[in-house]
């Protein structure tokens, strides 16, 4: 059971819609012309090839969720807000994958002409799919930056946001592979539809878009946050984590030798996908490193009895949290766990509430929102407390009247 705490809502929370700037309606324009795009391409096969559609997206809806509950895990002191997430999205999958299949369609068509058919299907896909598709992905990020800058304070927004437009670009393209090889299949539009979505969710699913846009978010938002450093590093980050996305996904793309067996194939393909799912979390690790040494800069100033050495260490990290929790529930029982998990949420609220406060320059006493954040953990404390000397040995036991 949590302690009832007061609703305190963070400012600029949930809103994307900016009408007086262009950006916005550029952005708009885009997703526009990406679904009439995509419905040119759906509407001449839709009525033969709607229950595979349909079962396709039942299965991408699942992978989605999966990763939308990864990614709010690894955003260890913020939330991003919930129309912004979906509009990086709506990024990736409606305008980022109409406009890739121009350009890779166009390219390809290129590369056809100016060497021969079987070098281009081969060699195209490395080549064609990362040099089209990662800027127009990362083009989603810098909108998003020339909207709601404000959701923008750390390296770790770009990483967040940018795995968001990727998997709307994952997502979306594997709809695109199911309505081909449904059309494709010559005994079941239902298998042929379900057989690439399985393969392509099951293979490509853990390492695909989501990663290397994250690699390139992450160092879009590198140089639009870290304005103390020289313009010549913030320069060197983002262009290099964007060719880091590159070549992950180039890396991805590559063939494997003709006739290679199987039994080979498979684990090679893993083995490409675990090095770049080792490369994701190499920079993860850094990103999530300076968002802890954001939150204890930012919580410096803090009362002890708003927040205590301890649980600067536990906040570190998802595994110190949950080492947190589990420890709480081993002494004192589930409700000290919970407990613990409100405090945790609370003191990230408060983080984001201090750092607003501290870019304002605000001086003034607490703000309403601080001071009722600030209660809600004095609140939560009291209770834990009480949970855990009543959890104590020989505590006494308040008697029941009959």
């Amino acid at each position: 059971m949590n302690v009832r705490t007061e609703r305190v809502v963070i400012e600029s929370q949930g809103a994307f819609v900016r009408l007086r700037r262009p950006a916005y309606w550029l952005f708009v324009a885009c997703l526009v012309y990406g679904l009439l795009e995509l419905g040119r391409v759906l509407s001449p096969d839709y009525g033969d090839i709607a229950t595979a559609l349909w079962a396709s997206i039942g299965v991408n809806a699942i992978l989605a969720v999966v990763f939308l509950d990864l990614l709010a895990r690894l955003d260890l002191f913020e939330r991003e807000p919930p129309t912004v997430r979906a509009a990086a999205m709506c990024w990736g999958g409606l305008a980022a994958v109409p406009f890739a299949m121009l350009a890779n369609n166009a390219a390809l068509n290129v590369l056809a002409e100016l060497t021969h058919a079987q070098w281009a299907r081969t060699w195209g896909p490395p080549l064609v799919g990362p040099l089209n598709e990662e800027w127009l992905k990362a083009l989603g990020v810098v909108m998003l930056v020339l909207i709601v800058r404000e959701h923008f304070d750390r390296s770790i927004d770009g990483l967040i946001y940018g795995a968001l437009v990727g998997l709307g670009f994952q997502v979306v393209e594997n709809l695109t592979y199911a309505i081909n090889f449904a059309v494709m299949n010559p005994n079941s539009d239902v298998t042929g539809a379900l057989s690439v979505t399985f393969s392509r969710v099951l293979i490509a699913g853990p390492w695909s878009h989501p990663l290397y846009t994250g690699a390139a978010g992450l160092g879009i938002a590198f140089f639009v946050t870290q304005t103390r450093r020289r313009l010549s590093t913030r320069w060197g980050v983002a262009i290099g984590l964007y060719a880091l996305a590159l070549g992950m996904h180039g890396l991805w793309n590559l063939p494997l030798p003709s006739g290679m067996p199987v039994a080979l194939a498979i684990p090679l393909s893993y083995g490409k996908g675990l090095i770049i799912l080792g490369l994701f979390f190499v920079l993860y690790h850094f990103a999530a490193r300076a968002e802890w040494h954001w939150f204890v800069i930012t919580m410096s100033d803090q009362d002890e009895s708003v927040i205590t050495a301890s649980d600067l260490t536990e906040m570190r990290s998802l595994r110190s949290r949950r080492k947190a929790r589990r420890r709480a529930h081993k002494r004192w029982g589930k409700r000290s766990a919970n407990l613990i998990r409100q405090l945790h949420g609370e003191l990230v609220n408060l983080a984001t509430l201090v750092a607003r406060d501290q870019r304002r320059g605000e001086t003034t006493p607490e703000a309403p929102d601080v001071a009722a954040v600030k209660r809600n953990i004095a609140a939560i404390r009291s209770e834990l407390a009480e949970v855990q000397a009543e959890a104590r040995p020989g505590a006494a036991t308040p008697s029941r009247l009959s």
